[in-house]
């Protein structure tokens, strides 16, 4: 105990206290230092992972580049295929409106036949009645007029009659 008084006797409290708070200050900045190496350390760590995922997928970069490049002839495919039912179906609209146009001058023909018949008949008629077949006479005229190959040659007399008619109802007021 002489030898632990005669090395440390001589300390007062003061410097035992600077000395454990040294000691303490110390410890405290090493776990810091600690910690912060260990948290470098795992974004580091980190900062591999993301780097490696990137090589990763950089390695993929042809596979995907080729199942693109196939997805695309697919779609180029499909988009042809497509055109062409587009083509088939404009073909068919057009076939379906010539058909509507057909049925149309049709049916004006039949109105004018008719009209015909009845002022043959000596059935009279209004003047509205009138204007309406003359409307019919004029879209049947022009829709022969545009397709030649439609057969006219069965409402020109009596559409030459009806014009006669309604010349002779206009200028003798004879109307219904």
């Amino acid at each position: 105990m002489d030898d632990f008084l005669s090395a440390f006797g001589g300390l007062s409290v003061a410097t035992v206290a600077v000395v454990i708070s040294a000691i303490v200050f110390f410890a405290k900045l090493l776990k810091a230092i600690t910690d912060y190496l260990h948290k470098k350390w795992e974004l580091q760590g980190e900062k591999e992972r993301k780097i490696q995922e990137v090589f990763e997928q950089v390695k993929q970069y042809p596979k995907w580049y080729n199942q693109s490049i196939e997805i695309r002839g697919g779609i180029y495919k499909a988009i042809e295929g497509l055109e062409g039912k587009l083509d088939d179906l404009n073909d068919s609209v057009n076939c379906l409106r010539q058909s509507g146009d057909e049925g149309m001058a049709l049916t004006w023909r039949y109105r004018i036949l008719r009209f015909d018949d009845e002022i043959r008949h000596n059935d009279r008629h209004t003047r509205e009645h009138f204007d309406q077949i003359m409307e019919d006479i004029t879209k049947y005229e022009r829709y022969c007029a545009e397709h030649p190959d439609f057969p006219n040659n069965k409402a020109v007399f009596a559409v030459q009659n009806i014009k006669n008619v309604y010349q002779r109802c206009t200028t003798e007021g004879t109307f219904l």
